[in-house]
């Protein structure tokens, strides 16, 4: 046999939010985060152009070999790993900002 349903609460019971008003304890948990906050959606900004630019079929790659230093090699993955970015994105930008002088 089924367990009976729960009654819903009345809606008269429900606080109101007709004032618009952030409780105080919700308001000061997003000031703390406001900067965080930010500094995630300029990475996510950074990363979306990264990515467009990497799709963008006019910039061809091509594979080669070149021999650098393993601690490249390693730098390079652990960056694509925490950025979520590929390898030919992470070389491409470290080239582009040796070569544009950044």
């Amino acid at each position: 046999m089924a367990a009976p349903r729960k009654k819903r609460p009345d809606a008269s019971t429900w606080p109101s939010l007709s004032n618009h008003e952030t409780p105080p304890v919700h308001e000061d948990v997003f000031i703390g985060l406001l900067p965080i906050l930010q500094e995630l959606a300029a990475w996510w900004q950074a990363r979306q152009a990264t990515l467009e630019q990497a799709s963008n079929a006019s910039r061809q790659t091509e594979r080669i070999t070149f021999h650098v230093e393993q601690r490249w090699i390693e730098a390079i993955r652990k960056q694509a790993d925490l950025d979520g970015f590929t390898y030919t994105q992470i070389v491409n930008e470290a080239f582009r900002q040796y070569f544009e002088g950044l």
